[in-house]
C-alpha cells in the first residue's frame, strides 16, 4: 500500500508511467472501460488486469476494519458508522457528523474524489499481487496494473441479451453475477476460480457489521440497526444491518433469515426494474410488441447531457427554494443526481414485509448510510462520474461560483450551515499529496487525475498538432446519438410508420430500419415535472409514481401496464435525524429548512405508442378514452382524465403535502445530422391537468415564469 511520512493518506490517482504535465490538454491517460467490455475482453493486457484486480479487490474487502484503508472504513465515509476519516486531530466545523453531499452542488465533485480514492487503493493492492508471480512475469503484469482503471457500469446502454445482437436490453454487469471468477493465477494450472468481491461485500472473517470487535479504544465502528417509522401504521420498523455479514440486493423473506445474514443478490430484479415496458396486445408473441409504454433509461441519460448549466445538471435541489420567484425558463427539473437516485433504488429494492417483531429488510444500495458497502455502488458511481465528464466536454465553460441559490450549503461534518460553496472549497476528507484537501477546481479535469473515458480522448482529435474541439464534439455527439438518443429513433420511425387513418404504412416498432433518410424534426414534447421536500417523511425514502391510465389497485406497484415512470427520493434514515445528535448534519439541516428537490418523467414516447395503436384507457368514471393525436389540445384533453400520480414509502401509499406535480408541453428538435445534440426547450405549464388535485400544481405555486404557461385554445 502507498505509504507516507504524514498521518494522512495522499490521494494522487494512478500516475505511474504518465506524463508529469498534468495540465497538458492532450495528456494521454488510460481509459476507465465499460465493465462488460473489460470483463469479457480476450486481450492479454485485460487478462492480466483481471488476474490482479480480483485478488486485490478480495484482499481489500477482507482488510481489518480498523485499518484506515480498509473497504469497511472507506465505505463508511459515505455514511455509517458516522465517524471522521483520515483527519487526525481535526475537529468538526459543526457538531453533526457525516460527509454527505447529496442535494448539494458538490455532489459530482465530492463523489469524483471518493471514487478516485477507491480506485487508488485497489491499484496499490494490485501491485502487491504482482509480487506473487514469478519474476519473469512481473514486468508485463506491472504494466497491466499501471494501465488499469476502475471500470464503469453503463446502465443506460442496451446490450445484447444471450449473445444475440438483435435482442438488446438493460442488464446488470456480468462480473457482478458470479461468486467466483476464472482468472489467471500463479499456479501450476495457470488459472482457476477466485472469490469475486464484486458479487457482494463480505465482512472480514464473516463477522457481523455490528460485531463488538468493531469498537476499539476511542473509535466505535459498529454499524447499528436502522429504525424507521412505518408510514402506514406509525410503528417503528427495524432494519437489522447490524446482523449482516454481507451486502444484499433486493433481499427476500422475513426477519433475520440466513439469506439476509449471508447476503442475497437478486440481480434479476435490478434488470427488470431498469427495463422498458412495451405494449403487447398478444401476450407471449414477441413481434406483437408495438412500442414503449414507459419512459426510457437511455433517453433520460441523454436528456440530462443536454442541460445547459452546471447547477441544473449536478444537483436535484430546487433552484428557487426560499425565494418568491419561479424557476427560470426551461429549467430541466431533471439532473445527474436524480437519475443517480433512481439507480440506487432499483439496485437496492423496496423493503420486505415486517415480521411479528416489525423487522424489515432492504438492499444496502437503497439505504444512503450503507450504500457504499455494496460493490455495485462503485461501478454505478464510476458511470455517474463518466456522465459528469461527458457533460463537461459538451459544456466546457459553465461551472459554479457560489452565486446560485443552490450553492448555499446546509452544513456537513466540515461545512458551516449557510456557507456558499465555491470551486476552491475543500472536499473533505480527501487529501492531496501536499496535505491540503482536494477542491472542485482540482478535480475538474479528469486527465490530471490519471484517467478518462472512451470517447473523451482529446489527444485523438488534433489538427496539425492542435486540439480540434469541433472535430471531437462531432465524433462524441454522434456516439451519444447512436447509443442513447432513443427519442430521435422513435420520432424518425413514427414519421414513417402508420397512425390512425394511415393504413398503408408499416406499424410502429415493426420497422427494423428507416426506409427513408432521416430529416430534421421539430415536435411537441410532454413531460411531468415534480417538486417535493426531500425530508417530507422525516428522512424516509419515497417514490413518486407517474401513471397514464388507471392506477393499479396493488401496492407496491409490481406491474407497469400504466406506470410510465417514477422519481425516487434517495434520502437517509430518520433514526439519525430529528432530535438525535447522531447522523448526517447536512440531512438534519435540510429537513429543518424544508429543502426541496426536483425530478422529471418524460411522456412523449409513451404517448406516441398510445396514439399510434389507439390503446383504449379506462377513466375514473368507467368510460374509455383514446389519444386522438400528438397535438397539445388532444394530449391535454387525454391527460385530464388519464394522468395520475401516487407516492409510496416502504411499499405503502403516503401523503406528501409538499408534493407539486405539473404537466409541461415544450418543443423537441431532432436533427438529421447525427453530430448535433437534440434540443429540448420552450416548456410551458399545463396547470389545467393538475390544478386542484391532491399533490397537483396550480398557478398559485408559481413553478414557472408567468410567460411560460400553456393556454388551451377555446372550445377544446
Amino acid at each position: 500500500m502507498m505509504t507516507s511520512t504524514t498521518s494522512y493518506y495522499p490521494i494522487v490517482g494512478i500516475q505511474e508511467g504518465l506524463s508529469p504535465r498534468k495540465d497538458d490538454l492532450l495528456r494521454q491517460v488510460p481509459l476507465r472501460m465499460e465493465l462488460d467490455d473489460w470483463f469479457t475482453s480476450g486481450e492479454l493486457v485485460h487478462i492480466n488486469q483481471r488476474a490482479l484486480f480480483f485478488p486485490a479487490l478480495w484482499k481489500f474487502s477482507q482488510m481489518n476494519p480498523h485499518e484506515k484503508l480498509s473497504w469497511f472504513q472507506i465505505a463508511g465515509i459515505h455514511g455509517k458508522p458516522f465517524v471522521s476519516w483520515d483527519e487526525p486531530g481535526a475537529h468538526p466545523t459543526v457538531k453533526e457528523k457525516g460527509y454527505c453531499t447529496h442535494n448539494s452542488i458538490l455532489f459530482c465533485t465530492w463523489h469524483r474524489s471518493y471514487v478516485l480514492l477507491f480506485e487508488q487503493v485497489v491499484f496499490e493492492l494490485m501491485k502487491e499481487v504482482v509480487n506473487e508471480y514469478p519474476e519473469v512475469d512481473r514486468p508485463d503484469l506491472l504494466q497491466a496494473a499501471r494501465t488499469w482503471r476502475l471500470p464503469y457500469w453503463d446502465w443506460a446502454l442496451k446490450k445484447p441479451i444471450d449473445g444475440n445482437p438483435n435482442k438488446r436490453n438493460y442488464t446488470v454487469p456480468l462480473a457482478v453475477l458470479v461468486e467466483e471468477v476464472d482468472i489467471r493465477q500463479p499456479t501450476a494450472q495457470g488459472h482457476g476460480l477466485y472469490r469475486n468481491a464484486l458479487y457482494q461485500f463480505t465482512m472480514p472473517g464473516r463477522i457481523t457489521m455490528g460485531d463488538s470487535s468493531l469498537k476499539y479504544r476511542d473509535k466505535d465502528l459498529r454499524i447499528t440497526a436502522s429504525t424507521i417509522s412505518d408510514p402506514d401504521t406509525g410503528i417503528m420498523c427495524t432494519f437489522p444491518f447490524d446482523q449482516c455479514q454481507a451486502t444484499s440486493r433486493h433481499p427476500k423473506g422475513t426477519g433475520v433469515n440466513q439469506d439476509w445474514v449471508a447476503g442475497k443478490q437478486n440481480n434479476e430484479a435490478i434488470a427488470n426494474a431498469m427495463r422498458d415496458y412495451k405494449w403487447d396486445p398478444e401476450a407471449n408473441t414477441e413481434n406483437a410488441k408495438l412500442g414503449n409504454m414507459t419512459a426510457g433509461l437511455r433517453a433520460a441519460f441523454y436528456r440530462v447531457l443536454t442541460i445547459e448549466t452546471f447547477e441544473d445538471f449536478a444537483t436535484k435541489r430546487a433552484p428557487n427554494h426560499g425565494a418568491d420567484n419561479p424557476v427560470k425558463k426551461d429549467y430541466a427539473f431533471d439532473s445527474c443526481e436524480s437519475i443517480h437516485d433512481n439507480m440506487h433504488n432499483w439496485c437496492g429494492g423496496d423493503r420486505t414485509e415486517p415480521d411479528d417483531k416489525n423487522i424489515c429488510l432492504i438492499g444496502h444500495m437503497a439505504h444512503v448510510p450503507l450504500a457504499a458497502f455494496d460493490p455495485i455502488f462503485w461501478l454505478h458511481h464510476c458511470n455517474v462520474d463518466r456522465m459528469t465528464a461527458i457533460w463537461q466536454t459538451l459544456h466546457e465553460d459553465p461551472w459554479f461560483d457560489g452565486s446560485d441559490a443552490r450553492d448555499e450549503d446546509l452544513g456537513t461534518y466540515s461545512i458551516e450551515f449557510g456557507h456558499r460553496d465555491k470551486p476552491t472549497d475543500p472536499l473533505r476528507p480527501f487529501h492531496k499529496e501536499n496535505g491540503q484537501y482536494w477542491t472542485s477546481s482540482d478535480v475538474r479535469e479528469v486527465t490530471a487525475l490519471g484517467y478518462t473515458y472512451p470517447g473523451l480522448e482529446k489527444w485523438s482529435y488534433t489538427t496539425n498538432g492542435v486540439y480540434d474541439k469541433q472535430k471531437h464534439l462531432d465524433a462524441l455527439i454522434k456516439t451519444l446519438n447512436e447509443n442513447y438518443n432513443s427519442d430521435w429513433s422513435a420520432l424518425q420511425k413514427a414519421r414513417l410508420t402508420s397512425g390512425p387513418g394511415q393504413p398503408n404504412l408499416p406499424k410502429l416498432a415493426r420497422l427494423r430500419t428507416l426506409s427513408d433518410k432521416p430529416v430534421d424534426l421539430k415536435t411537441y414534447d410532454y413531460v411531468v415535472n415534480v417538486i417535493y421536500e426531500k425530508f417530507a417523511l422525516n428522512g424516509n425514502k419515497f417514490i413518486i409514481h407517474i401513471f397514464v391510465g388507471k392506477v393499479p389497485d396493488e401496492v407496491p406497484y409490481k406491474t407497469r401496464t400504466t406506470q410510465v415512470g417514477q422519481v425516487a427520493n434517495f434520502s437517509t434514515e430518520p433514526g439519525s435525524l430529528g432530535n438525535s445528535d447522531e447522523g448526517c448534519g447536512n440531512c438534519q439541516n435540510q429537513q429543518a429548512d424544508h429543502t426541496e428537490s426536483t425530478g422529471r418523467v418524460v411522456l412523449t414516447n409513451a404517448l406516441i405508442t398510445r396514439w399510434k395503436n389507439q390503446i383504449a384507457h379506462e377513466t375514473s368514471d368507467g368510460s374509455q378514452s383514446v389519444l386522438k393525436s400528438m397535438n397539445p389540445e388532444d394530449v391535454v384533453s387525454f391527460l385530464r382524465s388519464n394522468l395520475h400520480w401516487r407516492a409510496t414509502s416502504m411499499g405503502v401509499l403516503v401523503d406528501l403535502p409538499s408534493l407539486k406535480v405539473s404537466l409541461a408541453v415544450g418543443e423537441a428538435e431532432h436533427f438529421a445530422d447525427r453530430s448535433k445534440m437534440s434540443k429540448y426547450h420552450n416548456y410551458k405549464a399545463v396547470y389545467e391537468v393538475t390544478n386542484g388535485r391532491p399533490g397537483g400544481a396550480g398557478p398559485r405555486d408559481r413553478l414557472y415564469p408567468s410567460d411560460c404557461q400553456y393556454t388551451i385554445p377555446s372550445g377544446v
